[in-house]
C-alpha cells in the first residue's frame, strides 16, 4: 500500500490530485490518503481527511512508501519505521504554504537511503517508480540525537 499524508494544518491539493491521477493509472496499487481540509476528492483512492495519531501510524507500519509533504514530523515518523519516503516539497509561490522552509527540509534529507524528493516539476509517477524500488535502509535512522550534539548542547546551556 501507498499511504499519503498531506499533513494537519493544510490542505495540499497539487499532491493529492497528482497521486489520484497515478492511482488511477495504476489501478492494482492500494493507495490510501489523509487529505486534511482540501477541497479535491480522489475518485481513484481510499481517503480520510483526518486520522488519528494511532491510525497513522497503522498506516506508516503497514505502507510499502509513505508519500508526505516535506513535514519533519512526515519524515521522522517513516524513517523511524524503515519506510521509504517520497517528500513532495510545498511551495509559498503557490500558495501552497506561507514560506518555503519545506524545500529546504526536503534538501536537507534528500540524501538519506530511504527518501526520494519530488521537485515541483518532476514527474510524480517517475518518482514513485524509484521510490518503491528502495530497499527499507534499516537502522539509517535515529529519533534520539547524538550524543556529541546532546553533549555540546549541554556545555553550552551550562554557560
Amino acid at each position: 500500500m501507498i499511504f499519503a499524508t498531506v499533513g494537519s494544518m493544510l490542505p495540499f491539493e497539487r499532491l493529492i490530485r497528482e497521486l489520484d491521477n497515478w492511482a488511477e493509472k495504476n489501478n492494482g496499487v492500494q493507495c490510501f490518503a489523509q487529505i486534511g481540509n482540501g477541497t479535491y476528492q480522489p475518485q481513484h483512492m481510499q481517503w480520510q481527511r483526518k486520522v488519528t495519531s494511532t491510525e497513522y501510524r497503522q498506516k506508516v507500519s503497514a505502507a510499502k512508501l509513505v508519500v508526505a509533504h516535506a513535514g519533519i514530523g512526515s519524515i521522522f515518523s517513516a524513517l523511524e519505521l524503515d519506510k521509504p519516503i517520497l517528500i513532495v516539497p510545498r511551495y509559498s509561490d503557490t500558495k501552497e504554504h506561507t514560506t518555503d522552509h519545506q524545500i529546504h527540509t526536503a534538501n536537507r534529507w534528500r540524501h538519506h537511503p530511504n527518501v526520494v524528493v519530488a521537485e515541483r516539476e518532476d514527474s510524480l509517477a517517475e518518482k514513485i517508480s524509484v521510490a518503491l524500488q528502495l530497499e527499507a535502509a534499516r537502522g539509517h535512522f535515529s529519533p534520539v540525537a547524538p550524543g556529541e550534539f546532546t553533549n555540546r548542547l549541554r556545555e553550552a546551556l551550562s554557560r
